[in-house]
């Protein structure tokens, strides 16, 4: 990686507080959807190449599942929830409370991740657009499926601000993912707004 887009430990830590508080709102309207606590947390946040996040996937599973929201404002990118394939199946049917048959299941996934990830995203993207003071305007979500190849394909920008998340509901964890996928100008105007941020936090 590259040394102007790291991010220093400060920014590194702002970074994943935000994303906190804006998991910490996504949690609330989720659990108030399936009316049971479900816990979300950010084990890990890195940035990576495109190409390493796909050679991360592929040792995970063959076949991922997504949901793909584009942004601009502040500055611009794609964000993305995915789950390996049959990971994301399992949490849509803890969450429809195992009360559908697999051939439901298979028949809501598109839906229902669709929501989970409208809500986690939007929330991130809203927290990051409040507390930085700078507007971030979100299109309509795509819901996807295929090999990480063609998730995280060659018309996305290269760098990805990549977390690694727990979703932890009936005594289950399921690991997710949030990928922030940003040109190299993105991510320095995203470093410029958080040293803003911490300029008057500090």
């Amino acid at each position: 990686m590259d040394d102007d887009i790291h991010l220093s430990e400060l920014q590194h830590d702002a970074v994943v507080e935000l994303l906190n508080i804006g998991m910490g709102s996504a949690v609330c309207s989720l659990s108030e959807i399936v009316n049971e606590e479900i816990k979300l947390s950010i084990p890990s946040l890195k940035l990576l190449h495109r190409q390493e996040v796909i050679e991360y996937f592929e040792t995970l599973s063959q076949d991922i599942v997504a949901i793909r929201q584009s942004f601009q404002g502040a500055f611009n990118g794609d964000s993305l929830l995915a789950f390996a394939q049959d990971k994301g199946i399992r949490l849509v049917s803890i969450l429809m409370k195992h009360q559908v048959s697999t051939e439901e299941l298979a028949e809501l996934e598109a839906d229902a991740v669709k929501e989970i990830g409208n809500i986690i995203l939007n929330s991130c993207l809203a927290t990051c657009s409040n507390v930085l003071g700078e507007k971030l305007i979100t299109e309509i979500p795509i819901f996807m499926k295929g090999t990480a190849t063609e998730i995280f394909n060659k018309k996305l920008a290269t760098i990805v601000m990549f977390l690694h998340i727990k979703f932890s509901l009936q005594n289950e964890d399921i690991d997710g993912y949030v990928a922030f996928i940003l040109k190299v100008s993105a991510i320095e105007q995203l470093k410029m707004n958080i040293d803003k941020y911490l300029s008057k936090n500090i």
